[in-house]
């Protein structure tokens, strides 16, 4: 999934530890083969990607799965978050900066390209009976990059507790699942400036089953003429979105907050309140580096210094 996974446990059966950890990864391996639409090797997503406009195909109960609950998550996040972006962000071309053959990109593409597209993936995929699904044109294609890797945490994280492990983390580049505890302390987890590389802008105690992933424009971004153009694509224009610098969603379930996380950044300031309608908790770094929270989630942040920070309820 483009991004180094680490494992933490807090366990006293050293032999199981690494038992679980090797299981965990392969099941993360495995998710990560059958929903990549990059590479070589052939899967269903690839199959549906390249099918006749309009012909039903029959996709693995676990593919059929996560799709509904894609376009549930498109719908409740009124298109912020949308499955359909494949054409979309292989035009963009940031996804081939995780391949070293491939250049990574340094400008934007064609103002045409993108509103073609754009239009092309505008709710153009139709769901039938029996795990069929059809798209309605050739530009219309799946990508789960925005949902996938929550995916690949939560089942990671089923696998070590299958094994006998209650206390973990697994952290894939930032987006991470949470059990148990620290020994008797909670998880402390820190946020990402998005600005500095080098500093946390603030960290969050967590405990217990909890997942917190943030999106950001600083993972996959070049600056154009004085712009910054990153990966995070806004489904209504097609561009990258620009309200945002970070965005991060605590939830129960890394699937959730990873899609949730994508649809937070799009929105900006006004998805708040959505987050926190749907029992989760966010905070929200937005353009001009304010940061927003939902005041579900203030007892348990520690700011790393002082920057403007604003409630939602001033808004």
């Amino acid at each position: 999934m483009g991004t180094l996974v680490d494992f933490t446990l807090y366990s006293d059966n050293k032999k199981n530890a690494p038992i679980a950890i090797k299981a965990a990864s392969d099941e993360m391996q495995r998710i990560e083969q059958l929903f990549s639409i990059y590479g070589d090797q052939p899967n269903a997503i690839k199959t549906f990607n390249t099918s006749v406009p309009n012909t039903p195909i029959k996709l693995p109960d676990e593919v059929d799965t996560l799709l509904a609950q894609a376009e549930q998550l498109r719908r409740k996040s009124l298109g912020a978050f949308n499955p359909a972006l494949g054409s979309l962000n292989k035009l963009w071309g940031f996804s081939r900066s995780t391949d070293a053959s491939l250049p990574a990109p340094s400008s934007p593409p064609a103002t045409d390209q993108i509103s073609a597209l754009q239009a092309a993936s505008m709710h153009c995929i139709q769901k039938h009976h029996q795990n069929r699904w059809s798209r309605k044109n050739r530009d219309c294609k799946l990508d789960f990059g925005a949902i996938a890797k929550g995916y690949a945490l939560e089942q990671g994280m089923q696998v070590l507790k299958s094994h006998g492990i209650q206390n973990a983390i697994i952290n894939a580049g930032g987006d991470i699942r949470v059990s148990g505890k620290h020994g008797g302390r909670a998880w402390k987890i820190g946020i990402r400036h998005p600005r500095h590389a080098e500093k946390v802008i603030a960290t969050i105690n967590i405990e217990g089953d909890l997942s917190i992933v943030t999106s950001g424009d600083y993972e996959r971004f070049y600056i154009y003429k004085g712009k910054r153009y990153h990966h995070i694509l806004d489904p209504k224009t097609g561009m990258p979105a620009t309200k945002t610098q970070s965005a991060t969603v605590v939830t129960t379930n890394a699937t959730s907050a990873d899609a949730w996380s994508t649809a937070l950044f799009v929105t900006g300031l006004k998805g708040i309140e959505s987050i926190e309608k749907l029992g989760m908790s966010a905070i929200l770094i937005d353009a001009d580096g304010k940061i927003h929270t939902t005041e579900n989630i203030e007892s348990r942040l520690q700011l790393s210094f002082s920057p403007p920070m604003l409630r939602t309820s001033e808004h």
